[in-house]
């Protein structure tokens, strides 16, 4: 899949949105649009957070690695060429106003990544008999 970085934007916890633009030609002048944003969260990020002192940040990186990707997708089938550019850009203007005052509470991004390391172990945990 090819694709094209639109937009980064700084927020507020330090760590950056980046969004990708995913659209491609589907058949005569319709069109698949969409986009893919993604958040890079290193982790390191989750040193010293008050919510799980238990959370050893190395056993993390062994499990997760040196960082956890939020990532989340936009997207819309068969669009005429006419409207791709419009409904690409009004995909990511709700995105954005729904997603960023999420991004800008300060734990949103440690949270999504322990729960990624939970979800992680519970999954090894099934194979382990």
């Amino acid at each position: 899949m090819e694709t094209s970085l639109l937009r980064k934007i700084d927020l507020e916890s330090g760590l950056e949105l980046e969004i990708y633009d995913v659209s491609r030609k589907l058949a005569g002048d319709r069109w698949y649009v969409g986009f893919i944003a993604r958040v890079e969260i290193p982790i390191t990020f989750l040193a010293g957070h008050a919510d799980s002192p238990e959370v050893n940040i190395e056993k993390m990186k062994d499990v997760l690695g040196e960082t956890v990707r939020f990532e989340q997708k936009r997207d819309r089938h068969y669009i005429d060429e006419k409207e791709k550019d419009a409904l690409l850009n009004s995909l990511m203007d709700d995105f954005l106003a729904s997603t960023l005052p999420y991004f800008s509470e300060t734990d949103f991004f440690k949270k999504y990544a322990l729960k990624a390391y939970k979800k992680k172990l519970e999954k090894a945990s099934w194979y382990k008999t």
